[in-house]
């Protein structure tokens, strides 16, 4: 998963795309895409959804459950910066990386990663 150029979205966009990815009664916090890729935090998991193929029709579905997640670094947007850094290491897995827009509550994100690995 290389560095990744990512827009805060809603998550009821990543619902109205792939829904079908989420088991009953789970929510989606946190979506953000790419021109075609998503990545999406719910109560359960995170779930990066890599687009492939001209047509897009071709999707990999990854879902990491916050246990295997042994790591994760926020770097917030500076004065001049347009945009924050994520990474989420995993275990067995090469990091995902992403950056996002610099208004994007990356300190509500860093508090559900947070909590999620202390929970498991």
């Amino acid at each position: 998963m290389g560095l990744l150029n990512q827009t805060q979205t809603t998550p009821q966009g990543f619902v109205d795309n792939h829904g079908h990815a989420l088991v009953e009664g789970e929510e989606v916090y946190f979506a953000f895409r790419t021109i075609r890729d998503w990545i999406a935090f719910t109560d359960w998991r995170l779930i990066y959804v890599d687009v492939q193929g001209i047509l897009g029709n071709k999707k990999e579905y990854l879902t990491v459950p916050y246990r295997s997640i042994t790591a994760f670094s926020i770097t917030s947007a500076g004065t001049i910066d347009i945009d924050a850094e994520i990474a989420v290491f995993l275990s067995g897995h090469p990091p995902i990386e992403f950056k996002v827009g610099k208004f994007t509550n990356t300190e509500a994100l860093q508090k559900l990663l947070a909590s999620r690995m202390n929970a498991n």
